[in-house]
C-alpha cells in the first residue's frame, strides 16, 4: 500500500490505443490477500482471481488452488526491498530512501543491473511455483525518486522512470499475465511519450483507496477519500481502462462508501475488492 498522490492531468489523445480483450468482472471475482498465509487456503478459494504472496504458501496449497481452477496473481515489489525476504542482505546496499508507514521496507534503485536481473529470476521461480500472473508492486518509486528523495537529481530520477520502463519490458517477456498496483506516476510518463506496447502489456490495473482513505495504518481506522485525490484517481481510471482492466482495491467498513464502491464499478465496468484490515488477511 502506497503514499497516494495528487497531481493534475491534462487531457491526452491517445487515438492509437484500443479497448482490452479480456472479460470484465463486476463483484468479488478478485479476492487481494497479500497478507494471508497458508492457513487460509480454503477462506479464498471462492474466489476466481487471487493475488497472493506465494511465499507464504506450500506447493501443496498452491496445487490445491490451481485444481480449484483459481487464477494466482504473485505478489512481486518492483520498487521495494522488504527485509524479511531471504534475498535482503545480498540488495540492501542498492536501497535509498525509507518505505513511509512500512518499516520494513526501503525504496530500491530499479535502474540497477543486477535488481533487474533479480525481478526477471524471481518471476521465472514464481511461474514454476504455478503463478498465472504477477501482481507488480510499488512501480511508485518514480515518484518518490523524483518527488520525495532529498538527494535526487532529474538523472537519478530518470534512471527509475527508465528503470522501471525496462523491467515492465521484461517482465511483458514471461507469458504471465500483468497486473500493475498503483504507479500512477510512471504510468502517466508512459502515456506521455505513447509507449503502447509497453501499456498494452498490461493485463490489469489496480488502484487503492480510489473512494476509501486510510487513516490511521496501525489501528485499520478508514475514511473517504479526498474529493482532489478521487478526481485524480478517476481521471487514471478513464485513461487506464482503454488498455487494461481495472481493478478497484478499498478499504472500509462504512455501508455508504461500499455502496458507492459497487455503483461506481457497475457503471463502469470496473471490478472491486474491499478489505476491513490494512494488512489485506483473509
Amino acid at each position: 500500500m502506497k503514499k497516494l498522490l495528487i497531481f493534475a492531468l491534462p487531457f491526452i489523445v491517445l487515438p492509437m490505443l484500443s479497448a482490452c480483450d479480456q472479460a470484465k468482472k463486476n463483484g468479488n471475482g478478485y479476492g487481494v490477500f497479500l497478507g494471508a498465509t497458508d492457513k487460509d487456503t480454503d477462506k479464498i478459494m471462492k474466489y476466481d482471481i487471487v493475488c497472493i504472496d506465494m511465499d507464504e504458501f506450500s506447493e501443496s496449497n498452491i496445487q490445491k488452488l490451481k485444481k480449484n481452477h483459481t487464477q494466482i496473481y504473485a505478489y512481486l515489489s518492483i520498487g521495494s526491498l522488504e527485509n524479511y525476504r531471504s534475498y535482503y542482505e545480498e540488495f540492501k546496499d542498492l536501497t535509498f530512501m525509507d518505505y513511509e508507514n512500512w518499516s520494513d521496507e526501503r525504496w530500491v534503485d530499479v535502474s540497477n543491473d543486477r535488481w533487474q536481473s533479480h525481478i526477471s529470476s524471481e518471476a521465472d521461480r514464481l511461474k514454476s511455483l504455478g503463478a498465472n500472473g504477477l501482481f507488480m508492486d510499488n512501480f511508485d518509486v518514480y515518484y518518490f525518486a523524483k518527488e520525495e528523495y532529498e538527494e535526487t537529481t532529474k538523472e537519478f530520477a530518470w534512471s527509475i522512470f527508465e528503470g522501471c520502463k525496462a523491467i515492465l519490458d521484461l517482465l511483458a517477456k514471461k507469458d504471465l499475465k500483468l497486473m500493475i498496483n498503483s504507479g500512477t506516476d510512471f504510468l502517466y510518463e508512459m502515456l506521455k511519450i505513447s509507449s503502447r506496447t509497453s501499456l498494452d502489456d498490461i493485463d490489469v490495473y489496480a488502484q487503492e483507496c480510489v473512494f476509501s482513505n486510510i487513516e490511521d495504518y496501525e489501528n485499520d481506522v478508514f475514511g473517504r477519500q479526498e474529493k482532489e485525490q478521487q478526481d485524480y484517481l478517476f481521471q487514471m481510471i478513464e485513461m487506464m481502462k482503454i488498455v487494461a482492466d481495472v481493478l478497484l482495491i478499498e478499504y472500509t467498513t462504512d455501508e455508504e462508501v461500499i455502496k458507492d464502491i459497487k455503483d461506481y464499478c457497475k457503471e463502469n465496468n470496473c471490478s472491486y475488492y474491499i478489505s476491513n484490515n490494512v494488512d489485506l488477511k483473509a
